[in-house]
């Protein structure tokens, strides 16, 4: 069994829910609809379920729908195997044994055929949907409804050790976790991990090379980890690794050292004594999140040769990542590996992170295989007039109180964030444009406007560039050159930075 469902059947399996097995209050064979609840986000779907022989079955074609599943029957071996979320799960008819990606295991009662259609039994949602899912699953059959709720992570361990690189502080978690890692001031940094538990008081007081402690506590928003620095840390770095799950602070001696790998979530340089690398914080353009198109499930755009525009984005946005660095600009993204980030999600992350400029990277595509080119794209809405230039970013987001089922909730709201950042975000587009047409041999098809749900809720001067036609032959066979896409990342962080130094100018 692999870690990460070790590390789940700690969580849910060892308080095993005896009731989910309890018999609905109607006869056995007749079937009736019952309530699959989303505590998360609210939602609620209906599922077909039947008692039989006292046990409570599912139809798999509700349930697959409920969860967003892909479902394939086998004709000549009877298997039916159900995708969701990046796992597979395989169940064969009148058998109790199933395949959880390639873990085998025992759901407690046979799968039936009825009327046609696949039943699973309780055991199906509990020890594969659920994990897969990272949630508990329960059958309440009082209430006949199916509660799922997403496992927090927990913060189960703390290491402080020196290695040649540094001094790496980690994180052991029960299941991976969203994660911030910022430095106020040279004596600290701060990882807050969303939404995460701390089931004991972690804590360690061990002069390192770089780093003389770690606190954490648990919050109402998470956990927090206050990591104490010496006087001799000059740069930081923070990842989320996984088999098992933890998160990584890497705490180097100095700027130059603070080489970042490609599946770093971000890489900042510790506030400096004075204003000769950056300015003050909150003012000046230090941070860009890069926002890599697509992900995961979501392919984007093919090539006629087979190449992924989600495969290009991220070989991309890494390299414009490096460039970026190389200039002094702290760096995120939106995504670092082959995932699928929601698009309501992008803005977002990018306005939580506080970050200073944001671009989005994608493709071209066309029917024809004859449209190339290059171009870049901003927001602006129909109508568009600039505010007073009192409105500046750092004027913090808009939130309001809405009722809720729940209570009065907090919200963020992030629609027409960009209208007050419209003539920044052209400025943005000239630059990078400009600096694209000067290095690269490619078509220009210059600086274009769009209506865009990402772009129009970042809080911040936005782009989106598209590099190139994927559905070009040419352009595709470029996209696939690791040297090519170099030479965009640089062309584009140079447009970044001569940005940075007209807003300097006009006193951004």
């Amino acid at each position: 069994m692999s870690n990460r469902l070790r590390t789940w059947h700690r969580a849910v399996l060892s308080t095993a829910t005896v009731a989910v097995l309890v018999a609905f209050a109607f006869a056995d064979a007749d079937a009736a609809l019952v309530r699959f609840e989303f505590v998360d986000d609210s939602r609620v779907a209906q599922v077909e379920a039947m008692t039989e022989r006292g046990i409570a079955y599912f139809r798999l074609r509700d349930v697959a729908l409920a969860v967003s599943g892909i479902r394939y029957r086998n004709p000549s071996t009877g298997k039916v195997t159900l995708s969701v979320a990046d796992h597979q799960m395989s169940v064969t008819p009148d058998s109790r044994f199933a395949v959880l990606d390639r873990t085998v295991e025992n759901i407690m009662e046979p799968v039936l055929i009825r009327r046609g259609d696949v039943w699973v039994p309780t055991g199906f949602l509990t020890r594969l949907l659920a994990p897969s899912l990272d949630s508990q699953i329960r059958w309440l059959p009082a209430e006949r409804t199916v509660r799922v709720e997403r496992l927090r992570p927990s913060v189960d361990s703390l290491q402080l050790r020196q290695t040649t690189d540094g001094t790496i502080v980690e994180l052991g978690l029960t299941s991976p976790a969203e994660f911030s890692a910022v430095s106020r001031s040279r004596a600290s940094v701060e990882v807050m991990l969303s939404g995460a538990r701390l089931p004991d008081s972690l804590a360690v007081e061990q002069n390192t090379e770089y780093v003389s402690g770690v606190l954490l506590e648990e919050s109402p928003d998470g956990v927090r980890a206050e990591i104490t620095l010496t006087d001799r840390a000059g740069s930081y770095s923070a990842r989320l690794l996984g088999n098992p799950p933890r998160i990584e602070v890497l705490v180097r001696g100095s700027i130059e050292s603070a080489t970042p790998s490609l599946e770093l979530r971000g890489v900042k340089h510790l506030l400096p004594e004075s204003d000769s690398l950056f300015a003050t914080p909150g003012l000046g353009l230090e941070t860009v999140m890069i926002d890599p198109a697509h992900g995961g499930s979501d392919r984007g755009a093919v090539g006629r040769r087979g190449l992924e525009e989600k495969v290009v984005t991220l070989a991309l946005a890494r390299e414009l990542s490096y460039a970026l660095q190389r200039k002094g600009f702290y760096v995120f993204m939106t995504r670092s590996s082959d995932s699928l980030v929601p698009e309501h999600r992008r803005a977002e992350i990018a306005n939580l992170a506080d970050a200073d400029i944001f671009v989005g990277l994608q493709c071209g595509a066309w029917y024809s295989g004859w449209a190339r080119g290059f171009g870049v794209d901003y927001y602006e809405p129909p109508g568009w007039q600039p505010e007073d230039e009192s409105v500046r970013r750092g004027r913090g987001l808009p939130r309001v109180e809405t009722l809720a089922p729940s209570g009065a909730v907090d919200e963020l709201i992030w629609e027409k964030l960009q209208e007050s950042h419209v003539a920044e975000s052209r400025a943005l587009a000239r630059a990078v444009d400009a600096s694209m047409k000067a290095s690269l041999s490619l078509n220009d098809r210059g600086v274009g406007r769009r209506s865009s749900r990402v772009l129009g809720g970042c809080a911040m001067p936005a782009v989106q560039v598209e590099l190139g036609y994927i559905t070009n032959r040419d352009e595709e066979a470029l996209l696939s050159d690791e040297s090519f896409l170099r030479e965009a990342a640089q062309a584009i962080a140079d447009g970044i930075a001569a940005y940075r130094s007209g807003a300097k100018e006009r006193g951004q």
